[in-house]
């Protein structure tokens, strides 16, 4: 029976460990997925006439600044060829959301619209607006009004 010093042994497996990277690098360097995203416009309701039409780049609107706990009327509007499909509404960073009992469907206008009421903690705010193969996400930022200076400047919104 031979043996093999363990210096060689090792260096073996070294080898076969690297082999076994580049191939699965090699797998990874394939071009990825494109990012979907239908949604093109939203409407941001703070009542009292004060709405707002954030712009949208990539997949996320414009952020818009709002009050711990304050209520926001949302209009998200999808291309009308999708009527009925569903869409999918999730507050990454906290809050509520009400939406009708039977799920949120895009309306035949292409219109989908629900509250959402802002949580307690300050800071970033994220609502993720999507279908099951496209991302769009609303962005907000809740103040707190004791420590202004840690409001991003020139901040829109009522709060």
């Amino acid at each position: 029976m031979k043996t093999v010093p363990f210096g060689i042994a090792g260096l073996a497996v070294l080898a076969s460990g690297l082999f076994g990277f580049s191939i699965s690098a090699h797998a990874q360097e394939d071009e990825p997925q494109p990012i979907v995203s239908r949604a093109f416009a939203a409407t941001i309701d703070y009542g009292n006439d004060a709405i707002f039409r954030p712009a949208k780049v990539a997949t996320n609107f414009d952020r818009l600044g709002l009050r711990p706990e304050q209520v926001l009327a949302i209009t998200v509007q999808f291309p009308a060829e999708y009527a009925g499909q569903i869409v999918i509404a999730e507050p990454l960073d906290g809050g509520t959301l009400t939406i009708p009992e039977d799920g949120l469907f895009i309306g035949e206008d292409g219109i989908v619209s629900f509250q959402f009421q802002a949580g307690k903690s300050f800071g970033a705010c994220r609502i993720s607006v999507h279908q099951p193969d496209d991302t769009n996400l609303l962005l907000f930022w809740i103040v707190d009004p004791e420590h202004p200076e840690n409001t991003p400047a020139d901040l829109p919104g009522i709060y």
